[in-house]
């Protein structure tokens, strides 16, 4: 008996290498979450690094030392592959701000309009109340809220988008057409949420789908970026101030 050769297995899947950036970029997904999830959220650094244990603050430090690794892996990794393949001007271009002030009016208004009143809601929430904000010491000392709260939004929430919204919505749009491409990064967004507050998870459905929809008609990620980031963190200030 004759072995496939690795040739005749790639065929027998079906695999084109025309479209080794689009495998690439679904499979960036699960190592990518995989490694977050696992080896470099804040728990992880409470144990990399014992003295955080000892400190005041030390829960704070490990959160933003658990963002500024996603800010590696999310934006940081898709970046170069990106530049590898030649890609990397339209994820550019999705952080232009040129768009941005030309679609704030609008991205203002919904915050005031739709967001703070559904931040307000989910700080009512009881299972939203036990787990956010994620530095449970931010509860009753809150000096280092300002410092936490920039790093959620340029080391956690900009990668975010960057890498849902940008790397696999625009590098997968073109392969699968837009309404696939939606699809595939509300799966994976929402994957990420498992052992989240129920609301929050089943929310991260609609929301990925919406937010795709905004990035392609804006064709601008600080939008989605903006939008995303006042619903975590006037969460995070309602429950902080009305516990």
């Amino acid at each position: 008996m004759t072995r496939p050769g690795k040739n005749g297995i790639l065929q027998s899947i079906g695999y084109n290498r025309a479209d080794t950036y689009s495998y690439l970029l679904l499979l960036s997904a699960p190592v990518l979450l995989t490694v977050y999830r696992y080896f470099t959220e804040a728990q992880n650094f409470m144990v990399y690094f014992p003295g955080l244990q000892g400190m005041v603050q030390g829960e704070v430090y490990a959160y933003l030392l658990e963002y500024f690794s996603f800010l590696v892996l999310m934006l940081g990794v898709p970046l170069v592959i990106s530049m590898l393949f030649k890609k990397a001007a339209v994820l550019k271009s999705l952080l232009s701000f040129s768009g941005f002030w030309k679609n704030l009016p609008w991205a203002l208004l919904a915050v005031a309009v739709l967001v703070v009143p559904s931040a307000y809601h989910a700080s009512s929430l009881q299972s939203v109340v036990a787990e956010y904000p994620l530095p449970r010491v931010l509860l009753h000392d809150q000096h280092l809220m300002p410092v936490y709260f920039l790093g959620l939004f340029f080391l956690y929430y900009l990668p975010w988008e960057f890498f849902f919204r940008g790397f696999l919505l625009f590098g997968l749009k073109g392969r699968f057409g837009t309404t696939a491409a939606i699809l595939i990064q509300t799966i994976s967004s929402c994957l990420v949420h498992i052992g989240k507050p129920a609301p929050e998870i089943l929310g991260s459905i609609p929301f990925g789908i919406l937010f795709g929809i905004i990035a392609i008609r804006t064709k601008n990620l600080w939008i989605v970026v903006l939008i995303h980031a006042a619903l975590g963190i006037f969460t995070d200030i309602f429950v902080i101030y009305q516990g």
